[in-house]
């Protein structure tokens, strides 16, 4: 009987396998009408010069089209597997469509080539997806349940928009055409490809549609309502097209760093593109010709009298009056600007005195970052208030310090993702201790108000000082955090070990399968005690004693063996005390109960006496009390070599495992703070215990149900071999599970995943985009 996994499975691969049949088709007519396109452009265009290049552009594409229709298919596989050996590392973050593909942190290490590739790409994808977005909802939700998801995962669509685009893009990219022509091609054929794949997606999801599989639940996820992190806002088919604002009239190379008067002056429109993000991190703006550390503060009187003496003075002004009263105390004057425009006043002043454009861009990408981390709903208002009031001194840094970009260990960086990953500790002001750290926070913010607050020495003892008055950094706590890592090290160490030990068990010529209490055993608690007499072995000198356990497996399997000990009870009953001593020190070695080893030991007892009485075989009443130790260690039918992880009693204490995970669904209240979607898992019990099935990362913010009550907990390890997760919550509680009880406590929605990202590497991401949505559209903010 196929089972509700395997079903969806099938599904999805019939899926994909029908997608790839239907490339070359899709490809050929979108060939064909590409040709029709440009013939009806050329037809329509006066301007001699214009005319020539497109037909051009049509003898290119004839001459090329065989070639592309053969390798398409070929690239486009090609990209679905690239996209699947990618995807187990793929960052998890809110998405915001294509234009969220590259990361900040991604961007400083990029070529320049290869930022030019993104900006082509996304602009490619932009007008694909304009083409294929009513089909391609609806197909997603499907595939994600062919795929075993309970929640849409729209990164995970192998055939979604971007994957067609990059695998177009690659293959016109390597034939030896001239710029001209290919962006001609790309100036009709993106939109005709998105038409393409509608029809594409439409047949999909009928397809899946008949398969029986049901379209997965969209989540509804927060993101912050700022300007930089919102999604890429859509725009009609025409209006992409227009001349003046197409992205493709340039050689489909446009966006790069611009060096025209008009682009660079000071006061002059300028544009946040990702070149100029990218140029910005490399250090490439700081034309300014002397040392950074010389380069004056930004509200100090040397600035005031020597270099922006004749224009800066109303900035320095409104930015004194920020840090000395706060935005609401600047009102009244008629030649001030309103409250809620004295930070753009601020900004835009320190942008028209820059002094390069390094600097003009510093002070845009800060306001952009200060902007959506206020804006972000994971933080307490308080909190948010905080880090907008502080944006003065960071506007400072930025032009005095340009490391703070390019340079993660920076402590200005370092401080506001200290202040913002401990705030999501916190799921309501009233919650115990965030009295306590609002005003351990508010110290920090008065201190950033200083005039020299300006200077990474600045930040690193304010730094020094946050990180000091945090409970998590005390002596105590990190001694506790390495005893509670230690156990858990120890524990998965072991237990992989005897997991393989369990496997040479059942593996001897002499295992007698007597009764499954016997045989629990052996697989569990006693593969477990010579696991750990191995790992002792391997950093001790071996003398008599040293395998002792080992060495008293072959007494005990041949003890088991009635049709053998029947003629030898003499031997039988001399080694029988001896057995159950070394029995009894092996398991406490582990530190195994002793009350739930009894119903092994009664179960043995049965069969000896079998032996000295010469029975041939077992009476058929044997002990009752089998249930705890048949449930803890016997390999599951399903998985017969992967028996759960035990931990030892001193083990379970230092690390907070969570042993009683066997919950009802509806087992406590809803937490008043989430605010994100379920944790998406995949269906099934079934599946391999791996990292891939649990898409959480060190950092990540989740609220737990543990004793009737929702905590806020941080995922702070998780073992080398991804079979032990530990969160920690306030108070540093430890709360460590394996994989399979993390995978279960998510199905049941009593792990609810709060934060995948961090609050500043969101907000410099949000910058990202609004950069590439600035090259792909050609808009800019300053």
């Amino acid at each position: 009987m196929t089972t509700l996994l395997q079903v969806p499975g099938a599904a999805y691969q019939l899926c994909v396998d029908e997608a790839l049949r239907q490339a070359p088709f899709l490809i050929d007519r979108w060939c064909s009408r590409l040709v029709d396109a440009l013939y009806g452009r050329s037809i329509a265009i006066q301007e001699p010069a214009e005319r020539h290049q497109i037909q051009n552009a049509i003898a290119a594409l004839k001459k090329n089209r065989v070639f592309i229709e053969k390798e398409f298919p070929v690239e486009f596989k090609k990209s679905m597997a690239d996209d699947a050996s990618a995807g187990s590392g793929r960052k998890a973050v809110s998405s915001a469509g294509s234009l969220s593909s590259v990361s900040f942190d991604e961007l400083e290490l990029m070529e320049d080539s290869q930022v030019q590739d993104a900006v082509e790409s996304a602009r490619l994808q932009q007008f694909i997806r304009l083409g294929c977005e009513p089909g391609l909802a609806s197909f997603t939700a499907r595939l994600s349940t062919a795929q075993g998801f309970l929640m849409v995962k729209a990164d995970s669509n192998p055939l979604r928009p971007e994957i067609v685009a990059q695998a177009l893009l690659r293959l016109l990219l390597a034939l030896p055409v001239a710029s001209q022509a290919r962006a001609c091609w790309l100036l009709d054929g993106a939109q005709l490809m998105g038409e393409e794949l509608q029809s594409l997606y439409l047949l999909l999801n009928d397809l899946l549609a008949a398969q029986g599989i049901a379209p997965a639940a969209y989540g509804v996820i927060a993101t912050p309502d700022s300007r930089a992190g919102r999604t890429f806002q859509r725009e009609s088919a025409d209006a992409f097209l227009r001349p003046k604002n197409n992205p493709f009239n340039a050689g489909f190379a446009s966006g790069s760093l611009e060096t025209d008067e008009e682009s660079t002056r000071p006061g002059g429109k300028q544009l946040l593109t990702l070149d100029h993000l990218h140029h910005l991190l490399m250090g490439d703006y700081d034309n300014t010709g002397r040392d950074l550390s010389s380069i004056p503060v930004y509200g100090s009187e040397e600035v005031l009298h020597q270099e922006f003496s004749h224009t800066l003075p109303f900035a320095l002004d409104v930015l004194n009056e920020l840090e000395d009263h706060g935005e609401g105390a600047i009102k009244g004057k008629a030649s001030r600007p309103a409250p809620t425009q004295s930070l753009a006043q601020l900004r835009a002043h320190l942008k028209t005195e820059a002094k390069s454009l390094g600097q003009s861009l510093a002070i845009e990408v800060v306001g952009l970052m200060i902007e959506q981390m206020a804006h972000d709903d994971r933080l307490l208002m308080p909190i948010r208030q905080v880090i907008a009031n502080a944006e003065p001194a960071f506007l400072r840094l930025a032009v005095s310090d340009p490391r703070f970009f390019s340079d993660k260990s920076h402590p200005a960086r370092r401080l506001l993702d200290g202040i913002t990953s401990a705030s999501l500790g916190y799921a309501s002001e009233n919650a115990p201790g965030f009295q306590e750290f609002m005003q351990s926070l508010q110290e920090v913010a008065d201190l950033l108000k200083e005039e020299h607050a300006s200077d990474a020495q600045h930040f690193a003892g304010l730094l020094r000082e946050f990180e000091r008055k945090q409970s998590r950094n005390t002596p105590a706590n990190r001694q506790a955090q390495r005893r509670a890592v230690q156990a858990l090290l120890q524990a998965e160490q072991r237990n992989l070990l005897a997991v393989k030990i369990a496997a040479e068990i059942r593996a001897r010529p002499d295992y007698v399968e007597v009764n499954r209490i016997i045989t629990a055993f052996l697989a569990g608690p006693w593969s477990q005690v010579m696991a750990r007499e191995r790992l002792q072995g391997e950093s001790v000198p071996p003398d008599s004693r040293s395998a002792v356990f080992s060495r008293m497996l072959d007494d005990l399997l041949w003890s088991l063996d009635l049709a053998t000990v029947g003629s030898h009870r003499k031997r039988l009953l001399e080694m029988i005390p001896e057995m159950l001593k070394t029995l009894s020190e092996g398991l406490q070695s582990i530190g195994y109960p002793p009350e739930q080893s009894q119903p092994f030991f009664d179960a043995l007892m049965v069969v000896h006496q079998a032996g000295l009485r010469r029975l041939p075989e077992l009476p058929g009443v044997m002990p009752k009390s089998t249930h705890a130790l048949h449930k803890m260690f016997e390999a599951r039918e399903d998985e017969p070599d992967m028996a759960p992880l035990w931990l030892a009693p001193q083990e379970v204490q230092h690390s907070g495992f969570m042993e009683n995970w066997d919950v009802p669904a509806n087992s406590g209240p809803e937490p008043d703070s989430l605010r994100t979607q379920d944790a998406a898992s995949p269906a099934g019990a079934a599946l391999p215990e791996a990292v891939e099935s649990i898409d959480l990362h060190l950092g990540d913010w989740v609220e737990l149900l543990v004793d009737m009550r929702w905590l806020r907990a941080q995922l702070t390890w998780v073992s080398p071999f991804s079979t032990l997760y530990m969160f920690t919550s306030e108070g540093e509680r430890k709360h460590s599970m394996t994989v399979r009880i993390l995978r279960h406590l998510l199905e049941l929605k009593l792990v609810r995943v709060i934060s995948q990202q961090g609050v500043l590497d969101g907000a410099l991401d949000g910058v990202t985009r609004t950069a590439m949505r600035n090259s792909v559209q050609g808009e800019g903010s300053f």
